[in-house]
């Protein structure tokens, strides 16, 4: 406790002493009923960000500075944001905390796409399922962002009761420029209005609990995550994704009809593309071929969103994108579902 009181009158002499040239947002959420293992997860988090200053054009990462969640580093197991008992648990509670500070930053920061619980969240440290967010070393799902003040400062505590989070810039100098800003820097000046990036699609889709399809699935997913398209570009499933051969890691399981081949649930990934850009005017089917009559699982509703790919066939998934600027596409699984995020750049 007398840690605790320490770091917060720290943490406020910071805020009062910047005050007159900088601003603060802050945050918290409430600790509740949390048992020790999941304090001590929370406040190994808490101590590694507290402190931390990023330049303007910096970038921060919530796995690069916790650090992997591992017994060899301090973390015990306690139930994470969906009430799953995981080595670190409780540490998404840090995360969600600093990301409402965030949000509240605006233009001061430029948030990189963020995985929230969503319905699966079970605990009740904030009141919005989408501000519960899901981070994991392991899995390279991270909060991350980029400063686009002069400086941000992350100031980060804990009481009996709360987590808070503090976040304090310094702004533009007198010109409405940032210090250090030169014309080649990628990143636009202060004062300019900069939007975050703007999610165009959000689908998931249940991947079952066969952990051969699992497997498949995570291979094709992480080849296609982080794929940018720019106007006129096409994307084709089978380009990115390569052949589906025992040499390239891929297993026997079922396919989209219930048949037992290499690769089989690598399908669910095109499928699930497919429902993030099938209502939009801004991508163009260039080819496409679903399993029909023939369509015997659960992953998807209808037969016609069941896309089938079969690289040695030559059957293919490819789009091209007609809209303007560049997007990006992000696969990836966690607890079982696949998810598929677009996001103009």
């Amino acid at each position: 406790m007398l840690k605790r009181i320490i770091t917060l009158t720290l943490a406020l002499a910071l805020m009062f002493a910047m005050a007159a040239s900088a601003e603060t947002r802050s945050a918290q959420t409430p600790l509740g009923g949390a048992g020790s293992a999941k304090l001590n997860n929370i406040t190994l988090a808490v101590e590694a960000i507290n402190g931390t200053t990023i330049p303007y054009g910096g970038r921060f990462s919530f796995n690069e500075t916790v650090g992997p969640r591992t017994t060899g580093r301090g973390f015990q197991t306690a139930p994470n944001g969906r009430g799953a008992m995981v080595t670190g648990g409780g540490v998404a509670q840090a995360a969600s905390t600093l990301y409402l500070a965030l949000l509240a930053a605006g233009d001061d920061v430029k948030l990189d796409p963020v995985k929230t619980y969503g319905s699966r969240f079970a605990d009740h440290y904030v009141d919005d399922d989408d501000h519960a967010v899901v981070t994991d070393y392991d899995a390279g799902i991270d909060l991350s962002f980029t400063c686009r003040a002069e400086s941000l400062t992350i100031s980060m505590w804990m009481d009996d009761r709360n987590v808070y989070c503090s976040l304090t810039t310094d702004g533009a100098d007198d010109s409405g420029n940032a210090s250090g800003w030169f014309a080649d820097a990628p990143f636009a000046p202060v004062g300019t209005v900069v939007p975050s990036r703007r999610r165009i699609a959000i689908v998931s889709l249940d991947c079952g609990g066969d952990e051969d399809v699992l497997h498949n699935v995570q291979l094709a997913a992480d080849s296609i995550s982080d794929t940018s398209l720019a106007t006129g570009d096409t994307f084709s499933f089978n380009d990115i994704v390569g052949p589906r051969e025992k040499k390239y890691g891929y297993v026997r399981a079922l396919n989209g009809r219930g048949a037992v081949v290499t690769g089989g649930g690598v399908a669910q990934v095109a499928s699930a593309l497919w429902l993030a850009i099938k209502d939009s005017g801004d991508f163009a089917i260039v080819e496409k071929s679903t399993y029909g009559s023939k369509y015997n699982q659960d992953y998807v509703a209808s037969s016609a969103d069941a896309i089938v790919t079969d690289y040695e066939a030559g059957r293919d998934f490819a789009f091209r994108y007609t809209g303007f600027g560049s997007v990006t596409v992000y696969t990836y699984v966690t607890d079982g579902q696949l998810y598929c995020e677009i996001y103009e750049n």
